[in-house]
C-alpha cells in the first residue's frame, strides 16, 4: 500500500517548471552498450562526482573523477571514523556533502513472527546459518556529513518482527539506497520503500508484499534508478517479478512476472540503439524495455541464486553466477528473443567466477574477484585471459565488490584487508592495508576519499586527512 503525505507538500516538490536533477540530466549517468555516455547525459553531470547508487556513478564500481589514497590504517590517512548502530551491509551512497546509509537495529522486546508465507511455499526451511537472526528490528536511514563524519539526522522508517531470518553474511538492511541528487530512495525489501528529501522529510512511502526467500536467507537486491523509474527485482520462492516504480509518486509504472526462484542481483540499466533497457541476472538473463516493461531478450545457462549485477560495455552484457557451477556469459546486444546458445553469446567462462562480488568492466578489461582469494583479468571483447585465478596476498574472503579510481583497483576483504592493484593486464600489487574491523559492504569513492562501512563504523580515508 502506498502512503502519501499531504497534497500541499507533494505539490511543492513536483512543480512542473522546476525539473528534478535527474530530469535535467544531472542524475546518475547512463552508459550505453558501446561504453560511451548516453545521449541524455554528458561529462559535466554532477552525479559523476559522487557515488549515487550501488556500483557508483557509472554502474561499474569506478569513480572516474576521483583519486583516493593508496595506503591507510587505523591512523594513517584517516579523516574520520563514526560508529554506526545496528547492522547493515548496504553500500553508503554520497551526494554533495551528504552520506546516506541504511541500518537495522535489533530491538530488546518480544514481537510475534508474522504468519504471512503460505505453508505450501517450497524451499523456505531455515538454513543453519540463519539461526539467531529472527529478532525484532528497527529499520533506520542515517545521514552523515561527508567532511566531518557527524551524524546529521536519522529516521526510523519502520519497526517489525521479520517473517524470515537472514544469512550471517546478510542482514535486514542489505539493499543500497539510491539518489537523484534531490531525493533519497531507501528500500528495505519486505519492510517498505521510502522517499525522503535531503533534510530527512518523508515525501512518500510504500508498503510492499512479504518476500519468501529460499532457506530464509534474507533479501538483498538494490533498486536501480533511471529517469523517473525505480526498478526493483523480487526473485523469490513465490511468484517472482520485476517492477518499475515512479520515483515521484511511488506508484507502479509497470510490473512483469518472472519464472525465477530466489536471486539477489540488482538490475543494470543502460541504453542500446536508443532504447533504455533494464537487464536482470538469474538462472535466465532477461532484458526489459525500461519504458514499457516489454521483455526484449533472454538467455539461459546460469545457475540459480544469482547475485552479481551484470556489467555492460563494448556492445556486450556480462553476466555471472557462481553458485555450485561457474558461468560467465558475454552476450551481444542487438538481437531479440531467446538468445540461448546462439551466436549472440560471444564467449563463456566456466572457472574463476564470483558468487557474490560483481564483475568490474573497466576499459578493455573485465575483472573478476572470487569470494575466496582469487582474482582474474580478461580481455572483455573475446574473453582471452591476461591472468586467471591469481592468488591475492593472504587467505582472504570477499563479499564486497571491486571498486576503482585513478587507475587503481581496491579489493576490500571481509577480514578488513584491502589489496590495492594497478589497473591493467599485468597484475601489480601497490599496497595492502589492514584495519581492525570486519567488512561486507562495498566501498564508495568520491573525490580524494574512500568510504568503508564496517560492522561497527563508517570510515573515511582521504589524502588530506583532518
Amino acid at each position: 500500500m502506498l502512503t502519501r503525505l499531504p497534497l500541499l507538500l507533494i505539490a511543492a516538490v513536483f512543480i512542473p517548471a522546476l525539473p528534478t536533477i535527474a530530469e535535467a540530466g544531472l542524475g546518475p549517468r547512463q552508459v550505453n552498450a558501446t561504453g560511451a555516455n548516453d545521449p541524455a547525459r554528458n561529462s559535466e553531470d554532477e552525479g559523476l562526482k559522487y557515488w549515487p547508487q550501488w556500483r557508483g556513478p557509472t554502474w561499474n564500481g569506478v569513480a572516474a573523477e576521483a583519486d583516493p589514497p593508496i595506503t591507510w590504517s587505523e591512523t594513517e590517512n584517516l579523516r574520520w571514523k563514526t560508529p554506526i548502530e545496528g547492522k547493515g551491509y548496504a553500500t553508503p551512497i554520497v551526494w554533495g556533502d551528504r552520506i546516506f546509509l541504511l541500518t537495522a537495529i535489533t530491538l530488546d522486546k518480544e514481537m510475534p513472527v508474522p504468519d504471512v508465507i503460505p505453508a505450501d511455499t517450497p524451499n523456505i526451511n531455515e538454513h543453519p546459518q540463519v539461526k539467531g537472526s529472527w529478532k525484532p528490528q528497527r529499520f533506520v536511514i542515517v545521514c552523515l556529513d561527508r567532511i566531518t563524519g557527524e551524524v546529521l539526522w536519522s529516521r526510523t522508517v519502520h519497526e517489525a518482527m521479520p517473517h524470515q531470518g537472514h544469512h550471517n553474511k546478510g542482514g535486514f538492511a542489505s539493499a543500497s539506497p539510491v539518489t537523484d541528487g534531490e531525493h533519497l530512495y531507501a528500500y528495505f525489501g519486505s519492510f517498505g520503500l521510502y522517499c525522503y528529501d535531503f533534510e530527512g522529510q518523508l515525501i512518500w512511502k510504500r508498503d510492499l508484499e512479504y518476500q519468501a526467500m529460499e532457506d530464509s536467507l534474507g533479501e538483498g537486491s538494490s533498486p536501480a534508478l533511471s529517469g523517473n523509474a525505480l526498478v526493483i527485482v523480487v526473485d523469490q520462492e513465490r511468484q517472482s517479478y520485476v517492477v518499475a516504480i515512479d520515483k515521484r509518486t511511488g506508484q507502479d509504472l509497470w510490473k512483469r512476472n518472472r519464472e525465477e526462484t530466489s536471486n539477489w542481483s540488482t538490475p543494470r540499466i543502460f541504453t542500446h540503439a536508443g532504447r533504455r533497457q533494464a537487464v536482470t541476472n538469474g538462472s535466465t538473463v532477461r532484458s526489459y524495455d525500461l519504458t514499457t516493461g516489454e521483455l526484449l531478450w533472454r538467455c539461459d545457462g546460469h545457475t540459480a541464486g544469482a547475485i552479481p549485477m551484470p556489467a555492460v560495455g563494448h556492445g556486450l552484457v556480462f553476466t555471472a553466477s557462481g553458485w555450485r557451477k561457474d558461468m560467465l556469459q558475454a552476450i551481444a546486444l542487438g538481437q531479440r528473443g531467446d538468445l540461448t546458445n546462439s551466436e549472440s553469446v560471444v564467449w563463456k567462462l566456466r572457472r574463476g567466477i564470483p558468487y557474490v562480488p560483481c564483475p568490474m568492466l573497466w576499459g578493455e578489461e573485465l575483472y573478476l574477484l572470487e569470494d575466496q582469494t582469487f582474482f582474474s583479468c580478461l580481455n572483455a571483447t573475446d574473453g582471452a585471459p591476461h591472468y586467471l585465478k591469481h592468488r591475492l596476498p593472504g587467505g582472504l574472503n570477499f563479499s564486497a565488490s571491486p571498486v576503482g579510481a585513478a587507475d587503481r583497483i581496491y579489493l576490500l576483504s571481509e577480514e578488513g584487508r584491502t589489496v590495492v592493484l594497478q589497473r591493467g593486464p599485468q597484475l601489480e600489487v601497490l599496497a595492502v592495508n589492514d584495519l581492525d574491523e570486519r567488512f561486507h559492504a562495498s566501498p564508495a569513492i568520491v573525490g580524494e576519499a574512500i568510504y568503508l562501512r564496517g560492522f561497527e563504523h563508517l570510515y573515511c580515508f582521504a589524502k588530506s586527512a583532518r
